[in-house]
């Protein structure tokens, strides 16, 4: 019998707005291992009562569903719940309102938007200055509870400095490390390619450093043949994929389903485990629609 590939090989992205859980249930059908929540920030979390309750009952309906059986594994796919802040006290606290129903916590560290660039957080703690900072809040964390705590990055400025933060926050105890190789940049999110020989140089920085921490590589995926040749390229240990699954979400299938299919188990999905049926136009042709 093949080997079960790890819970984190084949990973939908966190984007806010858009991963709720019909999408995120969506995906593991066709092939998803584990997924991503949308970002929260802790100071929503923590002072917006409804923000959480809707959180937590999402996670709650993704966590029991049979639709979030992995074939390959015949075991649930991991929900992450990605958290935003600086402050480790104010994270872990976040993180242990979700703890129950989340199968990891996720620090965002590559946000690029301005309201991050404003609340100093997200993409905005890469600088050297900041890494204290984010490796107390690693630290905190990984202390804190008791799920695997992972870390979502940029480039640093310097792009070279990344392996080493990403070295610290192995060290301080960040599980997985999921890195998509472009620089901050809130008016060019997609400038150019993501420079994938940074992932191979952190993997080797981890495995020279004698770190087990998994690595997650994120960026230039368009069709399915790009996973393989980006994991043989990166050796990474898996792929995360956010904005593509908005337009293909069988994307990690590999086969090109017929689109009417990959609607209808979307549409069906999003009856069943109903909470934002605004969102449901991005799937049905409407003018907001991607697929």
């Amino acid at each position: 019998m093949a080997e079960a590939p790890p819970w984190f090989r084949h990973v939908a992205a966190p984007m806010v707005d858009q991963s709720d859980v019909a999408f995120r249930l969506t995906t593991v059908q066709y092939g998803a291992t584990a997924t991503w929540t949308q970002m929260y920030h802790t100071h929503d979390v923590l002072r917006d009562a409804d923000v959480l309750a809707r959180a937590r009952r999402e996670l709650e309906m993704g966590r029991h569903a049979p639709e979030s059986v992995v074939e390959a594994t015949g075991k649930h796919a991991p929900q992450i719940v990605q958290l935003a802040g600086n402050d480790p006290a104010s994270l872990v606290e976040a993180a242990r309102l979700f703890e129950p129903w989340a199968n990891g916590i996720d620090l965002n560290l590559g946000c690029p938007q301005t309201r991050a660039q404003r609340g100093h957080y997200g993409g905005y703690l890469l600088a050297r200055k900041d890494w204290d900072q984010v490796e107390s809040c690693i630290r905190a964390l990984s202390h804190g509870v008791q799920v695997p705590v992972t870390a979502k990055l940029r480039l640093c400025d310097y792009a070279p400095d990344t392996c080493a933060l990403a070295v610290r926050l192995a060290q301080a105890g960040a599980q997985v490390i999921t890195l998509h190789a472009r620089h901050v940049a809130p008016n060019r999110r997609r400038a150019g390619a993501a420079k994938l020989e940074y992932v191979r140089d952190l993997v080797d920085a981890l495995h020279a450093h004698e770190l087990h921490t998994a690595v997650i590589s994120n960026g230039n995926v368009q069709k399915a043949d790009d996973i393989a040749a980006n994991l043989a390229y990166t050796r990474a240990d898996g792929i995360m994929i956010g904005e593509p699954l908005l337009v293909r979400p069988d994307l990690f299938a590999g086969a090109h389903h017929a689109r009417p299919n990959v609607i209808s188990t979307f549409l069906h999905l999003s009856a069943q485990y109903p909470t934002a049926p605004a969102r449901d136009a991005r799937f049905c042709g409407c003018p907001a629609g991607r697929l």
